[in-house]
């Protein structure tokens, strides 16, 4: 029936209680805002009522998946109707400062992303405030690297994260651990992803900045989902929960019933369960609400990064060569922007001086997918290739009613 698990007295008695984790799942069938509003409101019942995360006079940074400028049909970014009802409640627990925002991929302009992705709409009319990262950045140490954050993030004192529930090409799922990543400066994370090429190696990075940038709060925007070769190009999938809980690493272990996957096969979760972050220990989380069986019927198609994960770590970049998802800029939608050529931290994109439009040199990618990901235009598909021959590619991204 799923990877679900719900406690009963005697379990909880006998469970370790210092590693227990409440996972609340609500039923949301749509983003009209009175069902999002009483959604939010029981998830936040469920957890003890914001006051717990949230205390008056406190600065709250609200930080959505604004991955880059889609429109929300797109499923690529957090809906704005929940940012409105997280920023309603902070305002009800008294928060001083809301502030609202996400460092995206590549170098958009903030004034399309906060338009296109609706987050105007969310802030209109209430205290809340876009924050922008065009400003001096910070250094944040993080294990052996150093991130680079806004200057003001000194001043937050809770965030609270709102992931979309999306697959990902690379490290399988995208939920509330990876989410955080998104506080980073986003011209600093394609060099990242040349430091840590493969799945394994960039999961472990993304653990290390979730224990730096871990929220006090992580509610999953699940309504419409995305399946396939996520975050960006693949399917809008309707799933029909919001999810909520203090814990990011026990929520995303809950998310995985939506993809039919255990959660020891995602890297980020066994790596920050192992590093004390969070559970995933089905004995000791307890799932209540009333979207727990919605979430069970959940049938989501997984990316590719299900078969990456059978590749031995020394191997990979031998056997990355012979069996490789790969980007391929579809001319017909390209728009000519530049963004894929400035993003990739290889420099393998250059236009041709024939047609103007960019080409990938196969010899410099690596297949970080930064230039796919920063493509409004979805211009940029995944092609699959065992050696130099294509063997599959994605479907073309649909959109949902919202």
């Amino acid at each position: 029936m799923g990877w679900l698990p719900a406690l009963c007295a005697e379990c909880r008695r006998k469970a370790d209680m210092s590693e227990h984790a409440v996972v609340a799942v609500a039923a949301c069938a749509s983003y009209e805002s009175s069902t999002v509003t009483a959604s939010v409101a029981e998830l936040l019942t469920a957890l003890g009522g914001l006051s717990a995360s949230v205390k008056p006079g406190q600065t709250v940074l609200i930080k959505p998946n604004l991955f880059s400028p889609h429109p929300p049909e797109h499923a690529v970014t957090t809906h704005p109707e929940l940012v409105r009802q997280v920023i309603l409640s902070c305002v009800q627990a008294g928060a001083g400062r809301i502030w609202v925002g996400d460092s995206p991929v590549g170098l958009h302009e903030e004034a399309e992303l906060w338009t296109r992705t609706r987050m105007r709409t969310a802030v209109a009319g209430t205290r809340a405030e876009l924050k922008s990262w065009r400003t001096r950045q910070i250094p944040k140490p993080c294990g052996e690297d150093v991130l680079a954050v806004p200057e003001w993030f000194a001043e937050v004192d809770a965030v609270i994260s709102l992931p979309k529930l999306k697959t990902h090409s690379l490290t399988t799922l995208t939920c509330g651990l990876k989410n955080v990543y998104g506080i980073v400066s986003g011209p600093a994370k394609s060099q990242f992803h040349v430091k840590y090429p493969s799945p394994l190696a960039m999961s472990e990075f993304l653990v290390r900045v979730f224990g730096t940038l871990r929220p006090t709060l992580t509610i999953a925007d699940a309504v419409v989902a995305m399946e396939g070769n996520g975050p960006a190009h693949g399917r809008p999938r309707p799933v029909g929960v919001l999810l909520a809980s203090r814990d990011a690493v026990a929520l995303d272990a809950v998310a995985c019933s939506a993809l039919r996957i255990a959660p020891s096969t995602v890297a980020m979760i066994t790596l920050a369960a192992a590093g004390k972050l969070g559970c995933m220990d089905e004995a000791s989380i307890e799932c209540v609400g009333n979207g727990v069986a919605v979430l069970q019927a959940a049938r989501m198609r997984p990316s590719v990064a299900r078969f990456l994960k059978y590749v031995p770590e020394p191997c990979y970049r031998l056997t990355s060569r012979m069996f490789r998802l790969r980007p391929k800029i579809k001319n017909e939608l390209c728009a000519r922007c530049g963004m894929c050529r400035d993003v990739c931290p290889r420099h393998a994109i250059e236009d041709d001086p024939r047609t103007g439009f960019p080409v990938i040199r196969s010899g410099k990618c690596i297949d970080c997918f930064c230039c796919a990901e920063s493509c409004r235009e979805s211009a940029i598909a995944m092609r699959l290739y065992l050696g130099k021959i294509c063997v599959g590619q994605q479907r073309r991204q649909k959109t949902v009613s919202v």
